[in-house]
């Protein structure tokens, strides 16, 4: 199993209310996520900190297969780059494990725990802000 951070915008998409709505969250997959990993969700500014712990429960699924999402975009044009690609893109699921509500979990307090840069693109957390942000679920 992996542990993995990935960064959302407010301003483009409502990952919260349909993770809030559904129970879940179906994504583009540009890395390899396996059945089982952890995926951490970090909210951009203004609340720069970890919001979600996911795990990720199904790879390699078609835009078919994904749920319909579309009332949940804010950006048009985000959205039309989404529609632009949808069909060549794999997807996974990420099912929530819990939502995360720690001022302990800010970027500021990751980045002095081993986080080694702001979250961007999906990608592998090191076991130093693992353990950490582990001792700090609520």
């Amino acid at each position: 199993m992996n542990y993995w951070i990935r960064a959302y915008d407010n301003k483009k998409y409502r990952v919260a209310d349909f993770i809030h709505d559904n129970g879940y969250v179906d994504w583009n997959m540009r890395n390899h996520f396996e059945v089982g990993d952890i995926v951490f969700l970090y909210a951009t500014a203004p609340l720069s900190r970890l919001t979600f712990a996911l795990e990720v429960t199904r790879t390699g699924m078609t835009w078919k297969e994904s749920a319909d999402d579309s009332e949940y975009f804010i950006s048009q044009e985000h959205y039309d780059h989404w529609l632009a690609r949808r069909e060549t893109t794999p997807y996974v699921r990420y099912s929530l494990v819990r939502e995360l509500h720690s001022p302990y979990l800010s970027f500021h307090n990751l980045m002095e725990h081993g986080l080694g840069g702001a979250p961007r693109s999906p990608r592998r957390l090191q076991p130093e802000v693992i353990d950490y942000i582990l001792s700090h679920f609520e």
